[in-house]
């Protein structure tokens, strides 16, 4: 969605939900208004579970991930091809996740990530 400048959007419903979705198709707005988008890759350095919640007619249905995002091959650039990433942006997170089950489908229902030196 970042790299198209949040216009290709069609993805998000497979994979967020909820306050995710809600929050994603919001950024991907302001992508869109701001005519920005990002270039390059994150690479995650770790990533593992966090919490698993019980299970709900014998089927784990809810569960958290914890992971390791570098951003530093990524940027954020207007229209002109200028880099709008702002000074002192951390290049590495701890990304936050929690997930439910919807059918077979796991998805993101929220979501949060803090600077870290992971």
């Amino acid at each position: 969605m970042t790299s198209s400048g949040g216009v290709d959007t069609r993805d998000l419903p497979a994979v967020a939900a909820d306050v995710e979705l809600a929050v994603s198709q919001n950024q991907a707005e302001t992508y869109r208004g701001r005519k920005i988008k990002s270039v390059g890759s994150l690479k995650v350095v770790w990533a593992k579970p966090s919490a698993i919640g019980k299970p709900v007619g014998g089927h784990i249905v809810t569960a958290s991930v914890e992971a390791c995002i570098d951003a530093s091959g990524v940027d954020a650039i207007d229209s002109t091809g200028k880099s709008v990433r702002k000074p002192g942006t951390p290049a590495r997170w701890i990304d936050t996740r929690q997930l439910k089950l919807f059918g077979e489908q796991w998805k993101v229902v929220k979501g949060k990530n803090e600077a870290a030196k992971c």
